[in-house]
């Protein structure tokens, strides 16, 4: 009976100590800065690689919005790339002789710049898109920092663009 009564003392007393210790705490820390540092860089890498493919996407959307912009307005629209800055800018011919092209007035017109991070190569510094439908065929080259790549190919054919992932 006293060996129970001491043994039930004894029990009490560990379930009435609530808390953790340093050394849990420590333990726990460790296992979240351990796990963070792991994360980290994978989240860096999976972010870098959304980016790239919504670069592209906007792309092709913009080269779509010319393609339509050529054909509604029947004129010639021309996206120029200036592959050392990362720059895309559309303009639209003026239809006067001598003159050739100007920046689109509107929003479309302004300097559209790639991410940090994202380089752009290509087959050709534009593309012409004509009231008829085609376009001028081009392959375009777009690159992160883990040298990840994507290819946009214009069809030539009703501003289509294939985007393909390059291994």
């Amino acid at each position: 009976m006293i060996l129970q009564t001491g043994l039930m003392k004894s029990l009490k007393k560990r379930l009435s100590s609530k808390g953790f210790t340093l050394i849990e705490l420590f333990i726990v820390s460790v296992i979240i800065l351990v796990l963070i540092s792991i994360s980290t860089p994978l989240f860096r890498k999976t972010f870098a690689d959304m980016e790239l493919k919504e670069t592209a996407s906007r792309l092709e959307r913009f080269i779509a919005f010319a393609q339509q912009e050529a054909i509604i307005n029947v004129t010639v629209y021309r996206m120029f790339f200036d592959f050392e800055n990362k720059t895309y800018q559309l303009f639209v011919d003026t239809g006067e002789e001598g003159v050739g092209f100007e920046e689109v007035r509107d929003k479309f017109g302004r300097i559209f710049n790639l991410p940090k991070g994202i380089s752009i190569e290509g087959t050709a510094e534009e593309i012409l898109f004509y009231p008829d439908g085609h376009s001028d065929k081009v392959e375009l080259t777009l690159t992160n920092e883990n040298d990840k790549t994507l290819k946009a190919t214009t069809t030539g054919i009703l501003g289509n663009v294939i985007i393909a992932e390059e291994e």
